[in-house]
């Protein structure tokens, strides 16, 4: 081992080291490849700022949809019929629109 190898080595675990000492899995030359230590692991929120949050998303109504990970419904007003027809009219008569109806990548074209 050259002596340019071992400080690249010797710097390199002097950087690392200290990081990983920080970190609730150290890696470890077992089977497993690391071991855990609970006591290193940073506070995190308190059970009552837990439960706080859980109530307030259950309040909100939008604890149904995060159970089960489902995309939460954006609160708004919805188009009139009238106003999607007069949308897709104005894009229709864009230059890009050939290209853009069938997914084709186009260039940044100014809308007219």
């Amino acid at each position: 081992m050259t002596a340019r190898t071992f400080i690249t080595a010797l710097t390199l675990a002097a950087v690392v080291g200290p990081a990983m000492a920080s970190s609730v899995i150290h890696p470890a030359p077992t089977e497993m490849g690391y071991t855990t230590h609970p006591e290193h692991a940073e506070p995190g929120k308190s059970r009552d700022q837990v439960i706080a949050e859980m109530e307030k998303a259950k309040q909100d109504g939008l604890w149904q949809y995060h159970r089960f990970g489902a995309p939460v419904p954006v609160k708004g007003t919805a188009a009139t019929r009238n106003e999607v027809l007069a949308d897709l009219e104005r894009s229709q008569k864009h230059p890009s629109w050939a290209a853009r109806r069938v997914g084709a990548p186009v260039p940044a074209v100014p809308a007219p």
